[in-house]
């Protein structure tokens, strides 16, 4: 019996989705092991369009299982109704988080996907023993849709072909221990995946004890957390290691992870993995909301490489408590910042846009606060109205008076051969009673301006300098939104064709937005437009306008220090500025990491950075000037040209592989060519 799961991502302008297909893997390891039947069930498991469309055509299978989320759901909607064109007797399923809260969305969900046989819901967001249940009664009802939708299956629901009724096979419980699920990596499912560049992932715990009103995993049924055993956890590392390119990222699906006693087990295995085989070099996932004394124990055992990602979405209380949303206290935010900081660990901060009861003047404070705390990153994302979401219910939107928009899903467009172009739309909040649209769009080039220099420490020697001068972060970036028109021109246009695409990228409906997208595809293929504004263009102003870029913030140093800039800390920041022309690397990767430039300066600006600004620069004066050559490791290389080899090197590629690369992964390294003339602190004393 030929089974084929499918998760689907968009490759057309770079690879949306850039992990293994966990999630459908789980469903093919558990059916393997719990279904009872006499011949065997032959799964594939495909991430790509085109392969799939490829079985489809010459071997249609008996079952199509598709995963739906809200990046792909139209492309695996597309895709169920191109297998029953080619063989209507396949059954065809479809699962995933995407999907309506109420049994009365759920119905009128189902009934907008008619050639979507079955929706595997399982408990919320554990598949595996509906999916499991529904095998077999395919396998004893004959291998028939009929015969499955006889009555109703555990886990499962469906309109029925023959009455038109929904039917509801009920809740399930929940998996409590998740080695139930048989570790599809040690059954080889996940092998092919190993030579594509795409990111394995594992998941160790399931559940989140949060009930954040704007998440998908905040439904009751979901916050207990049960999880994997550390020997289980110990074997899929150590397989992955084994087979993985080393500067290859590996990413957990927990949503807190380094919040539990087993976490730090983990990361004791993961460093004796770094010693033996140099991986992994970096860990994606979500980190958890409390217990951070034992997150950062989690992050020093993995030296560095698992950045911490405090997720606070807003500090203003009223929006706290209109979001069912619980903080840390601000002072120990600031605490466990300066704590990462002197061990050389990162934090990022995220915020939401437009959330119920924010302003304009509420959502800058908390950049600014957490600024201040010393957050290297933070990311003020959409407020996306998700199925499964509490927000997205009627009675909420009804609520907090939200106006949303639609705009295509950014990097999920393309056309595989099976007609017209798929586009994958989702619906933001723009704007609410407190939060007029036109403050969306100054919030937007605030954070833009915000991610392009102040991201993970990007320019940190320039923001280092003027906070030592008096001038905070915040206020630097403040100054900067006022300043535009100073600006180079090639660096203002970059701004201005931002603002321009965030206005025409949003439509009243989604079919207007459907419409547009598929008159304007090669425009969204190539890039020109569309994707994810916020990235693509601080890709651009990072790298491909690289220079203008950091004459303008030179500029609005200078412009901000004002009076108090003397000729000699002029020629310090000029040396910074000289510094970081050197050291940074840009677009085209494959010329700058062959280039080695020299920098001459009076001012040990390396040594002054590595000694974590301690000290004011001019202790760092060398008492001639000195010549520094530079270099790029072949790990450094190695990292990089994965990557571009993997997503590309246009703005959508950068801006997927640079979220999985520390900022100074993208630097030169710098070597003096002569040290005589430096005291062995390389400070004056």
């Amino acid at each position: 019996m030929r089974i084929v799961l499918a998760d689907l991502g968009h490759n057309q302008v770079t690879m949306s989705s850039d992990v293994y297909p966990l999630g459908v893997a789980n469903l093919a390891a558990y059916a393997q092991k719990y279904v009872k039947t006499n011949e065997p069930l032959d799964f594939t498991i495909i991430r790509e369009p085109q392969d799939l469309k490829t079985i489809l055509d010459h071997e249609p299978p008996d079952i199509l299982g598709l995963s739906s989320y809200a990046w792909n759901h139209e492309l695996a909607y597309h895709f169920a109704e191109y297998a029953k064109a080619r063989k209507a007797e396949t059954l065809t399923l479809m699962g995933g988080p995407n999907f309506p809260l109420t049994e009365a969305e759920a119905e009128m969900y189902m009934r907008t996907l008619p050639a979507v046989d079955i929706a595997v819901r399982g408990p919320t967001y554990e598949g595996e023993r509906a999916f499991a249940n529904l095998i077999q009664r395919y396998v004893d009802s004959g291998k028939t849709i009929e015969g499955v939708q006889e009555e109703s299956v555990p886990g499962n629901l469906w309109i029925d072909k023959k009455t038109g009724d929904f039917v509801n096979g009920g809740e399930l419980d929940r998996i409590l221990d998740l080695d139930e699920i048989p570790s599809p990596y040690l059954a080889g499912l996940l092998d092919p995946f190993f030579e594509t560049g795409y990111f394995p992932m594992m998941q160790i715990a399931r559940g989140c004890p949060f009930s954040c009103q704007f998440c998908n995993s905040s439904v009751l049924s979901n916050s207990k957390i049960y999880s994997h055993s550390l020997e289980n956890v110990k074997a899929d590392l150590l397989y992955i290691a084994e087979r993985v390119k080393p500067e290859i990222p590996l990413c957990f699906a927990d949503d807190n992870f380094g919040m539990y006693a087993l976490d730090e087990e983990i990361a004791d295995f993961i460093a004796f993995l770094q010693g033996k085989y140099n991986f992994p070099q970096y860990i994606r996932t979500t980190t958890g909301k409390n217990k951070h004394e034992r997150i950062i124990r989690v992050m020093r055992k993995t030296n560095g490489v698992l950045p911490m990602t405090s997720a606070v979405q807003s500090l203003n209380p009223e929006v706290l408590q209109n979001i069912k949303r619980s903080n840390i206290k601000l002072d120990t935010y600031a605490e466990i910042q300066k704590e990462l900081i002197s061990q050389g660990m990162q934090s990022y901060g995220e915020l939401i846009l437009c959330m119920p009861g924010e302003t304009k003047a509420s959502f800058l404070n908390s950049v600014e606060k957490l600024l201040d705390s010393g957050v290297k990153r933070i990311s003020a994302h959409q407020l996306m109205l998700l199925h499964g979401a509490p927000l997205n219910n009627p009675e909420s939107r009804e609520k907090w008076q939200f106006k949303t928009r639609f705009r295509v899903v950014a990097r999920n467009i393309g056309e595989y051969d099976t007609g017209e172009p798929i586009v994958e739309v989702e619906e933001i909040v723009v704007e609410t009673p407190t939060f007029s649209f036109e403050e969306y769009l100054e919030s937007r080039v605030f954070h833009l301006l915000l991610t392009i220099f102040y991201y993970e420490g990007n320019y940190e020697e320039l923001f280092e300098f003027a906070n030592q001068q008096g001038v905070k972060p915040y206020d630097l970036i403040v100054a900067m939104t006022k300043l535009l028109d100073r600006a180079p021109q090639a660096f203002r246009d970059v701004i201005d064709r931002f603002v321009e695409e965030s206005q025409q990228e949003l439509f009243d409906t989604k079919e207007e937005c459907i419409e547009w997208s598929k008159r304007h595809y090669d425009g969204l293929i190539d890039g020109s437009l569309g994707g994810n504004l916020l990235s693509k263009y601080s890709m651009i102003g990072r790298f491909y306008v690289f220079q203008e870029g950091l004459d303008f913030l030179e500029i609005a140093l200078k412009e901000t220090l004002g009076d108090t800039l003397s000729q000699e800390k002029t020629a310090m920041l000029e040396s910074v500025v000289e510094y970081l022309r050197v050291v940074l690397l840009h677009v085209p990767f494959a010329e700058t990491l062959s280039e080695m430039p020299e920098w001459q300066t009076v001012y040990d600006v390396e040594t002054w950075r590595t000694e974590h600004y301690q000290n004011p620069l001019e202790s760092y004066r060398f008492q001639k000037a000195q010549k520094f050559v530079t270099s790029v490791s072949h790990d450094t290389q190695a990292k990089i040209m994965t990557r571009v080899s993997t997503f590309g090197e246009h703005p959508a590629g950068l801006g997927k592989f640079t979220r999985t690369m520390f900022a100074q992964d993208l630097r030169r390294s710098l070597d003096s060519e002569k040290v005589e003339d430096r005291n062995d602190l390389g400070v004056l004393q």
